[in-house]
């Protein structure tokens, strides 16, 4: 079973996904509707750079409410994370093979809503460093980056039960995401289109990127489209749960986890608000026992695993 989980959930995408935040000490600004898309970048790099903020996020599949998701996952004894994990274990190798469709009765893709951050997304940060809190489905996590020194932290622990836990410590120079809740996007396995479009999100003017992938026969993530602003440092990027290599913060992600329009997730931002921060506010949470990311891998998605389907 092991070597199945090992195969299959590095492919499934953490997806990250918010409720809004209600509760910042600033009060949050109202809503910003999105502009239509245009074609000019005039004045893109005009507005000043952001020095230090609150970002709330959330997550929609455009074709299937949130609500249905979660009616759909039904997390009782009978599809408790348990039961879960066990039907992927036994599922006939033709299911385990099926990535043309998107399918929310198939245990592999109930699986990835089991890792996606459906309940809370949030990043604060400055111009020296990013701390995420996302809440999934059974879990919470805290996930930290000092971009300006290549290192970070991360604690990720059972909702029903937090003594159940890991902690992750990132060396300088390996940041490359938490395992199997995170997923680092290769720029050598997709065509990147700068299409030139901007649309406003939350208040700030944003430039499109469109990835689509170079192999047309590999359907798992063949495309995405970000939208991105020079006023956000690219280091809150390492956060996101699909780690891209752009120049410009990432505010909105659209991922199709494979050619199924059913399968889009959006990962938007709601709100931006500027403020600043105590030291405090960026620690993390000390975990029973700290992995190494450079050495503990196969540790690091076994205990993942653990605490997401305990």
């Amino acid at each position: 079973m092991k070597k199945y989980l090992k195969k299959y959930a590095l492919i499934f995408p953490l997806l990250g996904i918010v409720l809004l935040f209600h509760n910042c000490q600033s009060s949050t600004p109202k809503e910003v509707k999105l502009h239509e898309e245009s074609n000019t970048t005039t004045d893109i790099r005009s507005s000043k750079r952001i020095n230090a903020a609150v970002i709330v996020q959330k997550v929609t599949f455009p074709n299937m409410p949130f609500a249905e998701l979660i009616r759909l996952m039904n997390l009782t004894k009978d599809s408790s994370p348990a039961a879960l994990w066990k039907a992927i274990s036994t599922l006939p190798q033709a299911e385990q093979m099926k990535k043309d469709s998107f399918d929310i009765e198939n245990p592999l893709q109930r699986m990835e809503l089991m890792l996606a951050p459906l309940r809370k997304m949030e990043i604060k940060f400055d111009q020296q460093q990013a701390k995420s809190d996302a809440a999934g489905l059974t879990y919470r996590l805290e996930n930290y980056v000092n971009y300006s020194k290549g290192s970070g932290e991360a604690f990720l622990a059972n909702s029903g039960n937090e003594t159940i836990n890991v902690g992750l410590n990132y060396p300088e120079g390996k940041l490359n995401g938490l395992a199997k809740v995170q997923i680092r996007i290769n720029p050598k396995e997709y065509m990147i289109d700068k299409t030139g479009k901007t649309k406003v999100i939350a208040g700030i003017t944003c430039q499109q990127a469109i990835y689509n992938k170079i192999d047309a026969m590999d359907k798992t993530l063949p495309k995405f489209v970000v939208w991105k602003s020079p006023r956000i440092p690219k280091g809150i990027n390492l956060l996101h749960p699909y780690v891209f290599d752009e120049n410009e913060g990432i505010l909105e992600i659209d991922a199709y986890l494979n050619e199924d329009e059913n399968s889009l997730l959006r990962f938007t931002t709601t709100a931006v608000v500027e403020k600043q921060f105590e030291p405090k506010e960026f620690e993390v949470t000390k975990a029973h026992a700290k992995l190494d990311a450079a050495k503990d891998q196969n540790s690091i998605e076994k205990n993942v695993l653990d605490v997401v389907f305990h």
